[in-house]
């Protein structure tokens, strides 16, 4: 068999499956799998179901349709249900099978229709296809002779095991009863025993899906109770079904799962049965069932009203689709966390080596009111002085003359170069600000240096400046007794203009003998702080550029790797044999994994873990210290208790650490040993625990050695191109 061939046998075989989970909200093979099993409870349902599928994704294939989309599934799902109902309530004949080849086209074409009509707006077409679609068969079936209802497989429960019959008679509350029998309906099979294996599998798949399913089925239990309908009606074709759908939905699939999904599915629960008796009495004049219209049309139209808002809080749409409510949340978790500083422009000191915060924000002298975001900045001796001698003379203070450097990228707006130093202890209330300059960093974001040197400029207006480039000295005019650097963040390009509460990107905060890096934080008034030093070897080890490719040896395999970039510009490497995605960061200061996924039981997982934060400069007992989103990897166990968990509180908590044993040099280094260690944890119970060292070369990474309890494992590094 070609490789062509087995590439489009593997996408139909994956494209069956999971039109099946997809029904579920779900994208996994085994699942629809399952699912096909089930619907061969009733031989007639399974077989239509199935050749409906079938011939749904060969059309579209044909056609030279979307092959991912035929692989995912969605082109097959609404097939899927057209085809089962046509199982469930005509008899097998000739004219049976046609009508099974003109409905899967139909669904097909209805399917496009949709999807290419509400995908404008960014919306599922959920379950219209199948609607319109078996509407259609219902009316057309009157016309059609050789078209002859069966004895209702939906209500007669017809099963060949005789086992079967003892489990839908298995006393059990009224509740559960109802509960299983309407998720076995969506296979047209309102029966205990299917309902039980939808639910099992359900929950391995996944457990938010399956709270969810249980949440939105009893709220609308409740209802009809408080409303005064008979909950019998929940055994009805799809009415039960409809609450549970709806629930998945819009409780976490097309929604970030947590507590106001929860509570937004029982307060629309109610609505879907508004909808659901409402239309079920209009379609009655037509003598068409429901169907899923209530599910379709109420979570449809709750998704268009949440592209209305103003402002995102609390419900939280899913940008970027993982088919698992569980992997929606985790995402979102580890984005949220890595990516929190993105609003932020990563600004940098504007000084060389080590100044002190002599005037942090709300200062007591002149950082007040609307100007009081602001930093002043001197140098201080080991005497804790800011200038030799006497300090009679500008000359005399360490940062009199000094470099001033751009915080950032930008162009310079503004200019202020008139003003002469004052003497010491003198001040100019007239020229407050002193000889300035304003940087424009685009999108509304200006910086303001003061108290600058006469005739020390290196930059005119109109000129482009980039991160570190020398743009003056530092002075002594204005408002200054003593010579110092003020410098602020404002939102226009007036020297003067009010402050902006702004963090510095990322800076190294020595305290007596100790050095910590700080990122996107605001120096307090009396710290000590230096822009960081890049350690040659670290940023070359770490500097994975797209097209990169990098070849492991670890447990006896080799592992391939290569860096790419995605459509949403986000860096990752990908491992071809193992199937994997590690995305990660650079800024130049820290390289930082935000995201995995794929088999755990890789080394790429391993280097993602043991290389999460990696600070690109080196200092002598710095620690990194982080705490993980919810990816390290825990017992199954858990991991299913953290799941039920995870929408409202993380239950299971990581932390990771990482610090630097020795380098053979402080910028330029030939050799470096870092140690990392990751675990998870409750509460203070350790669940798991892995230490990496990390060994690296004037090549770059040269070893990786693990340790996972009482396991020891070493990754080399073969190959770097």
């Amino acid at each position: 068999m070609s490789s062509a061939l087995e590439n489009k046998v593997a996408i139909h075989f994956e494209g069956l499956l999971h039109s099946y989970s997809q029904l579920f909200f779900a994208k996994s093979k085994w699942y629809g799998l399952l699912l096909i099993l089930i619907s061969f409870a009733n031989p007639q349902i399974g077989i239509s179901g199935l050749l409906a599928v079938i011939i749904t994704n060969l059309i579209a294939d044909i056609s030279s349709l979307n092959a991912a989309s035929i692989k995912e599934g969605l082109y097959g799902f609404c097939s899927a249900m057209v085809g089962m109902g046509l199982g469930a309530f005509f008899q097998i004949n000739a004219f049976f099978f046609v009508l099974l080849f003109l409905t899967a086209l139909l669904s097909l074409l209805l399917t496009l229709g949709f999807q290419g009509f509400l995908n404008k707006i960014n919306l599922p077409y959920l379950s219209f296809p199948f609607l319109i679609c078996f509407w259609l068969i219902l009316l057309a079936a009157r016309v059609f002779t050789q078209l002859h209802y069966s004895a209702g497989y939906y209500i007669s429960n017809t099963f060949y095991f005789d086992f079967v019959n003892d489990v839908n008679h298995v006393q059990l509350p009224e509740i559960m009863i109802t509960f299983f029998r309407s998720l076995g309906s969506i296979f047209f099979q309102s029966n205990v025993l299917v309902g039980v294996l939808i639910a099992v599998g359900l929950f391995f798949y996944s457990r938010i899906s399956f709270s969810l399913a249980v949440l939105g089925f009893a709220s609308a239990y409740v209802f009809y109770f408080i409303a005064g309908i008979n909950t019998g009606d929940l055994n009805e074709l799809f009415v039960g079904s409809n609450y549970i759908l709806t629930a998945i939905a819009i409780g976490g699939f097309f929604i970030i799962p947590n507590t106001y999904s929860y509570l937004v599915v029982m307060i629309v629960i109610p609505l879907v049965a508004l909808v659901n008796y409402g239309l079920s009495n209009v379609l009655g004049i037509f003598h068409l069932p429901a169907y899923t219209i209530s599910f379709t049309l109420t979570t449809l139209l709750f998704l268009y009203l949440l592209k209305w808002r103003l402002q995102i809080k609390y419900l939280h749409p899913v940008t970027v689709q993982y088919s698992s409510p569980e992997k929606n949340l985790y995402h979102f978790l580890a984005n949220s966390y890595n990516y929190r500083y993105s609003k932020y422009y990563p600004l940098s000191l504007p000084y060389m080596s080590e100044w002190l915060v002599s005037q942090g924000h709300n200062g007591k002298i002149t950082h007040l009111g609307d100007w009081s975001k602001a930093f002043d900045f001197i140098i201080l001796d080991d005497e804790l002085k800011s200038y030799q001698s006497h300090g009679d003379s500008l000359e005399d203070f360490y940062c009199y003359g000094k470099p001033v450097l751009a915080p950032g990228d930008g162009y310079v707006v503004n200019i202020s170069d008139n003003i002469v130093d004052n003497l010491i202890a003198d001040v100019n209330i007239k020229d407050n600000w002193g000889n300035s300059i304003i940087i424009d960093h685009k999108n509304g974001l200006y910086s303001q240096l003061s108290h600058l040197k006469k005739l020390s400029f290196k930059v005119k207006m109109g000129d482009y400046v980039k991160r570190g480039d020398l743009i003056a000295s530092c002075g002594n005019s204005g408002r200054s007794p003593e010579p110092h650097l003020h410098f602020q963040l404002q939102l226009s390009n007036e020297i003067g203009a009010k402050t902006l509460d702004y963090p510095i990107g990322s800076y190294i905060l020595r305290n007596n003998d100790k050095y910590e890096l700080k990122t996107f934080e605001k120096p307090k008034e009396g710290e000590f702080i230096s822009n960081v030093e890049i350690n040659t070897l670290l940023k070359k080890a770490f500097n994975l550029i797209p097209g990169a490719k990098l070849n492991w040896e670890w447990k006896g395999e080799k592992e391939s790797w290569e860096v790419f970039t995605d459509e949403w510009n986000r860096t990752y490497i990908y491992c071809k044999e193992k199937r994997t995605i590690a995305w990660f960061a650079n800024d130049g200061v820290v390289f930082r994994f935000s995201d995995f996924e794929g088999n755990k039981n890789t080394f790429l997982y391993h280097f993602f873990v043991g290389c999460n934060k990696v600070f690109l400069g080196y200092y002598q007992d710095l620690e990194l210290k982080e705490n993980y989103p919810i990816t390290f990897k825990n017992n199954i166990l858990f991991g299913y208790i953290q799941d039920i968990t995870a929408p409202f509180f993380q239950m299971v908590k990581a932390d990771y650490s990482l610090k630097y044993l020795n380098a053979s040099g402080f910028s330029n280094s030939d050799s470096i040993e870092m140690e990392s260690k990751s675990r998870s944890r409750i509460g203070n119970y350790t669940l798991k625990s892995i230490t990496c060292k990390i060994i690296l070369n004037e090549k770059g990474i040269k070893e990786f050695i693990i340790s996972d309890g009482t396991k020891k494992t070493i990754a080399t590094c073969i190959e770097v191109s």
